[in-house]
């Protein structure tokens, strides 16, 4: 007489590929802060962010536009930024949309041909958008339990 035992799915196995799904980049992101430094380092992307802003638009309304980061990026970039660190204030995800912004921000001001300085501003709003969309992924996979 023998017995057949018929192999269960292994639970563990399932969740290591769901979690594959996610990618090693997502997934590195989504490592929570403590609680005082994610709120410490939000605040300063905040804060920085509206100082700039504001310098930008001294600098447009004085006239002197073109002695600073030009207004409309600055306050396209403020806005995104501050609310994806707002938002992913827990993680520190939301690194690939300030990377994307300064991008922005430097081909702004920089003198390229006028077919690369479109191509490379849509390349960094870009990095942007991915950001936002990495840390958004991050933020709801730090809120699943790890085990």
């Amino acid at each position: 007489m023998s017995t057949h035992v018929i192999s269960q799915p292994n639970e563990q196995q399932h969740d290591a590929t769901a979690d594959d799904e996610h990618g090693s980049l997502v997934r590195s992101l989504s490592t929570t802060l403590p609680t005082a430094l994610g709120n410490l380092l939000a605040t300063l992307v905040v804060l920085v962010s509206l100082v700039v802003g504001i310098w930008s638009l001294v600098a447009t309304w004085s006239g002197n536009a073109g002695s600073f980061l030009p207004f409309f990026q600055v306050s396209v970039t403020a806005t995104v930024v501050s609310l994806n660190a707002l938002y992913a204030r827990r993680t520190f995800s939301y690194v690939i949309t300030l990377i994307g912004a300064i991008l922005w921000l430097w081909v702004s001001v920089t003198p390229f041909a006028p077919f690369f300085q479109v191509l490379l501003q849509a390349v960094t709003v870009l990095i942007m958008v991915a950001g936002v969309v990495f840390s958004t992924a991050a933020v709801r996979l730090s809120k699943q339990p790890r085990f």
